[in-house]
């Protein structure tokens, strides 16, 4: 299938596949011989034929001759597939097809200059400005309502003043959709004509003006959009909020306070409603909008829409704000709902009332403790925390035994923060649960007497019968880091529980000295590899220097899991001898470790990997030449491109020939 009769008659025929598999033949040949062909395939009837010939086509890098020749199928106006297939090409080629594009916009055929602005405009790039710009003063209505949607998807705001004027000078109903909705993608803060604020008075491009105020207009066009509220469209009210507080996130805060007092001026009672109705989570500028300005309202109604607000993540924390403009009525208010609202609502109050430190609302948070629902619970005892209600203690410690884990976290959590105003009350209570016939419980006073600072306690526990309060205690001593634990953190390391043993290690680096590495040391010929890797990381931590030799030792028959280990330590200590150390484990047969250890050469510099960059390039495993061809792509070109294409002549292997290629070409 190599000539071109037999590629016509291929082309031809009746299988689709037959077809699309001779232009997969052209890639590669010269655009001369293969042009006539591939833009006879862009008619084709099916789209994946068309989308072949296409990418064919952008492939060949075609000149300025061949563009001016695609750029004619663009009158074809029988086969719309064509003319389709056409324009994609053109946008693939992107700015590669600028200059063509720019002079095919004067043509006489107004549906060309139409498809050549389409293009323009999803190819996106600013130089088509100018070009687009002179086509808003097109004489035919579809390209120069094409020009000015396309203005707002390029989202240059030098295209605001020429937008303004031609929708001031052009009636066209069409025309100022068109541009207006372009000047709502634009950014820019600008007092509005009064030509283009008294279009709001047409319903059909009421929406658009509002959202173009909201876009370029500045303080001055906020009593306009105050006035939008009232809209008799949904979609226009809700443009006039949205523009309206995105003109007051923009101001000053003298600017802002004026807007706040213009919206505290108008009707409540018209107001209030219109806001509530608008409240949409789906629509967050919207949403946002509405959450902020009920706030600025200060309406004890809208408390409810801000409960939700706050429900929302996304909204939680300027619900919160606007709830605390409410001040002690809003409170209040949220409390006398409390006993009639769902768990979500009522979760939300708890939070609300813990976050403001509103101390009237211990009542409520008391309550909460004891709700049937386990996420009141978790917000009540969240609010306890933040309350400091340290009366509560006993009745929060009862939690602890709750079938919610994450519950229990949680109270664990706020015991640990009244311990720092209230540690008596909390000492005591650790207390009861180191005697607990509960392991969990046992382990959560270790938690609490690390927050104490409670040594002696936490080495009892060290003791306990099971594993994970013996862990738990080993951990809280090492987070406390009182040096005489050092003795009991060493018996520690040789408990029957690996878990033990690792936080023995973990701690012992955090804690001890240099005293404490020969029982690390010894603790290296633990039968846990995981026991042993925390034990390296515990060594080179308390002194990097001195433990070379040990990792030079442990280096010689270390494999997997703590071969890892030691080269990521070997990169702590840095040194040259260090890094010699690394070079050593380019040639495991282990990727993981192979792939680790060039990562880390890597991040020493760029020298190395050129050195040894057609030795690796060479490695017996295919992951590993991709791991090192993706390292070598990120030195500068000039250094990078005579080794990948080194690489390439000398691979075998398909996929990673693919990945060389990319590589390649993706270089500028």
């Amino acid at each position: 299938m190599n000539s071109r009769t037999s590629l016509e008659q291929s082309l031809r025929s009746n299988n689709e596949e037959t077809r699309r598999q001779a232009l997969q033949t052209m890639r590669g040949r010269p655009l001369a011989e293969t042009r006539d062909l591939l833009f006879m395939a862009m008619a084709d009837e099916s789209w994946r034929v068309r989308k072949e010939s296409v990418d064919v086509f952008v492939a060949t890098e075609p000149d300025e001759g061949s563009i001016k020749e695609l750029l004619e199928l663009l009158r074809n106006d029988e086969n719309a597939g064509l003319r389709n297939s056409a324009a994609e090409a053109l946008i693939k080629l992107g700015t590669r097809a600028a200059s063509a594009l720019v002079r095919l916009l004067k043509d006489s055929d107004a549906d060309v200059r139409k498809f050549v602005i389409d293009v323009m405009g999803s190819i996106g790039e600013t130089l088509f400005l100018p070009a687009l710009l002179e086509a808003l003063s097109d004489p035919d209505l579809n390209v120069s309502s094409a020009a000015a949607e396309h203005l707002g998807n390029v989202g240059d705001a030098r295209a605001v003043p020429d937008l303004i004027r031609n929708i001031i000078d052009n009636d066209s109903q069409f025309f100022r959709f068109s541009a207006l909705a372009a000047l709502g993608k634009l950014a820019s803060h600008m007092p509005m004509p009064a030509e283009i604020i008294a279009l709001a008075d047409q319903e059909i491009l009421r929406k658009g003006v509002y959202e173009c105020l909201g876009s370029i207009g500045d303080e001055s066009a906020a009593p306009i959009l105050l006035k939008g509220f009232q809209s008799r469209q949904q979609s226009s009210r809700r443009a006039a909020i949205s523009s309206w507080y995105r003109i007051y996130s923009q101001s000053s805060v003298t600017v802002r306070l004026e807007m706040e007092q213009s919206l505290r001026s108008q009707n409540s009672s018209e107001l209030l409603p219109v806001l509530i109705e608008s409240f949409d989570q789906e629509k967050p500028a919207l949403s946002e909008a509405v959450t902020a300005m009920l706030g600025i309202l200060g309406d004890l109604r809208g408390v409810t829409t801000l409960l939700e607000a706050f429900a929302c993540e996304r909204l939680s924390g300027l619900a919160l704000s606007s709830l605390k403009r409410l001040g002690t009525d809003g409170m209040n208010a949220l409390i006398a709902m409390y006993p009639q609202i769902d768990d979500v609502s009522r979760c939300a109050i708890c939070s609300v009332l813990g976050e403001l430190a509103f101390e009237p609302g211990a009542a409520v948070i008391r309550q909460a403790l004891e709700d049937p629902s386990a996420m009141v619970r978790k917000s009540a005892v969240s609010a306890a925390g933040m309350l400091g209600m340290t009366d509560c203690i006993q009745a929060i410690a009862q939690l602890l035994e709750d079938a919610d884990s994450e519950l229990r976290s949680i109270v664990l959590t706020c015991l640990q923060t009244m311990a720092k105003t209230t540690p008596d009350a909390v000492q005591q209570l650790s207390r009861q649960l180191a005697i607990s016939q509960l392991p969990d419980q046992r382990r959560d006073a270790a938690v609490l007497y690390a927050t104490l600072g409670d040594s002696d306690s936490l080495s009892l526990l060290v003791k306990d019968e099971n594993p994970a309060v013996r862990e738990a205690a080993v951990v809280s001593l090492g987070k406390i880091r009182v040096y005489s634990c050092c003795g009991i953190l060493q018996i520690a390391l040789v408990d029957e529980d690996p878990d033990v043993r690792i936080a023995a290690a973990e701690a012992l680096g955090e804690v001890g000295g240099s005293e404490v590495v020969d029982a690390l040391t010894h603790a290296l010929n633990d039968e846990d590899c995981w026991v042993q890797s925390a034990v390296l990381r515990s060594i080179v931590r308390i002194s990097p220097v001195n433990a070379l030799p040990l990792l030079k030792d442990v280096f010689s028959y270390a494999d997997g899991l703590l071969l890892i280990t030691c080269l990521e330590m070997l990169e702590t200590v840095g040194s040259r001898e260090a890094m010699d150390l690394v070079e050593q484990a380019l040639d495991n047969d282990d990727a993981d470790v192979m792939s680790l250890a060039i990562a880390i050469i890597a991040r020493q510099g760029g020298e190395w990997l050129e050195s040894n960059a057609e030795r690796l390039m060479c490695h017996h495993r295919p992951e590993v030449r991709a791991n090192l061809a993706g390292l070598l792509a990120e030195l500068p070109p000039a250094k990078s491109r005579p080794l990948l294409e080194a690489a390439m002549e000398r691979e075998k292997d398909e996929n990673i020939q693919q990945l060389l290629q990319g590589l390649l070409d993706g270089m500028v």
